[in-house]
């Protein structure tokens, strides 16, 4: 055992082979568990409010902040690579591992233990199924029920995201279809030439809301959760994660992950089959996440420029995703809408889904690292926790004043926002120096990749700044 910053590393002999890219779930899945994140976080529901309310003039600074958390991730994603850890244990080796646990992980717990996409789901299923008909308690039921089925997928996985990678992956795919198509008919020239333009002159309003931008610009793509893209490459098997073992669900064996992550000894062979999963992680971050989350950016802007500011309809409160519907309804009429509904709902779907098992799976790798027990058991012992913290707040929406999907979402962002700034930070000084020694100076990020985090880093703690100073009237 050696020491890496301030935590210890295991030496393993050689470093697997890349694996075919025949095996697509395991280069495809863990970035499309991701996209699917993105989609649901922040696409359908931040991205049409904000143009509504104050149309396209922040496209820019979006499109930045997305080029900068994509360095962010393919930066976590290079340590998983050679080291075989996640996002979150990298940072530990930089801020010590108490601090990664209570300022990262801490954070998003707090974070995403609000169901937000259930209740977002559930809005949209409401007002498909036009039942019940009281909008909160329509969204407090469909919550429970959508809550309940991510479960069962979980719950009768071999493999915990098994399932959920598959339906991520191909209800992505679809949505992604049905999306293009409905940009096609609906978006008009006007709004492409708004888009255009602000992509390199921005116009932020005097009085832009700063609390839902930052929100936004917390989300654009998957904003904190890309921390968790790590975890499902770790667990996946990407380079040296092939040493550690996935989290088993409730039918799968009983595994016993190692503890630390591990490097190869240095050699030629070894230094070539780490560049070679480098390259293929670059390869699929930038292709699959940046660009699938660029191109969704520009159909949302676009739609709701088209649409709902023309029309004055903002999205908020239970009605969340009502007025995005009209997308598809030129064109198709009522079934566009029961089209859109759908694709909505399952969006929400998919992002709670992920968004559950990530934060349970994080749960339980601290949790296990502390006691050594049984990882299964560990697991669905955090997931009865989650489930009791979900069904608590999805029925105060019923209760308390002011309590809606929309609200949710933007508290979920803005406190999810500390783990991305504390993160991109300690990414920043882990890229600087967690490289110094033995095989890792030979795959070092570039000094382009290591300004480019610094600069992210300083922008979105100015963006949150931003964001709070303004919550609170200042």
């Amino acid at each position: 055992m050696d020491k890496i910053g301030r935590r210890e590393i295991r030496y393993q002999a050689e470093v697997p082979r890349p694996k075919p890219w025949k095996e697509f779930m395991l280069y495809i899945g863990p970035v499309m568990m991701t996209v699917a994140l993105g989609l649901g976080t922040s696409e359908i529901i931040l991205y049409p409010h904000l143009t509504a309310r104050f149309g396209t003039g922040w496209l820019g600074l979006m499109v930045i902040a997305l080029f900068l958390q994509t360095v962010w991730a393919m930066e976590m994603a290079r340590w998983t690579v050679v080291a075989g850890e996640h996002g979150a244990e990298f940072n530990s080796r930089v801020i010590g591992y108490p601090l990664a646990v209570i300022l990262i992980s801490g954070f998003m717990f707090i974070a995403f233990a609000i169901p937000a996409w259930a209740t977002a789901a559930a809005s949209a299923l409401r007002e498909l199924l036009a039942w019940p008909g009281d909008p909160k308690l329509g969204t407090v039921f469909w919550s429970y029920l959508t809550f309940g089925i991510v479960f069962l997928i979980i719950f009768f996985s071999k493999v915990a995201r098994q399932y959920l990678e598959h339906l991520a992956t191909w209800s992505t795919g679809l949505a992604w279809i049905i999306l293009i198509i409905g940009a096609v008919i609906s978006i008009r020239s006007t709004a492409i030439g708004h888009m255009a333009r602000n992509l390199i002159i921005w116009e932020i309003p005097e009085g832009m809301d700063w609390w839902v931008l930052g929100s936004t610009l917390a989300w654009v793509g998957a904003g904190p959760t890309l921390i968790w893209y790590t975890y499902w490459m770790k667990d996946a098997g990407w380079g040296m994660a092939q040493y550690s073992v996935s989290i088993p669900g409730w039918f799968g064996k009983e595994t016993r992950p190692e503890p630390v992550g591990s490097v190869p000894s240095q050699n030629g062979e070894n230094i070539s089959r780490l560049k070679g999963w480098i390259r293929r992680s670059h390869l699929v971050i930038w292709l699959g996440y940046f660009l699938g989350s660029l191109l969704t950016i520009f159909i949302m802007v676009g739609l709701s420029d088209s649409i709902l500011r023309p029309a004055g309809l903002v999205p908020k409160g239970f009605d969340v995703v009502k007025f995005q519907a009209r997308f598809f309804e030129a064109p198709l009429g009522q079934f566009g809408i029961s089209l859109f509904l759908l694709m909505a709902w399952l969006f929400f779907f998919n992002t709670q889904a992920t968004i559950a098992e990530a934060l349970v799976r994080q749960n339980a790798d601290i949790t296990y690292r502390l006691t050594g027990k049984g990882i299964k058991r560990i697991y669905f012992t955090w997931w009865f926790v989650y489930l009791i913290a979900s069904f608590v707040l999805i029925g105060l929406q019923y209760f308390v004043p002011g309590a809606s999907p929309f609200t949710y979402v933007l508290f979920a962002a803005m406190l999810s926002f500390v783990s991305l700034v504390v993160s991109m930070g300690a990414t920043f000084f882990g890229a600087i120096i967690c490289y110094r020694s033995g095989i890792l100076r030979a795959v070092r990020p570039s000094p382009f990749w290591i300004i480019a985090l610094g600069i992210g880093f300083v922008i979105h703690i100015y963006i949150i700044i931003r964001a709070v100073a303004f919550r609170f009237g200042v």
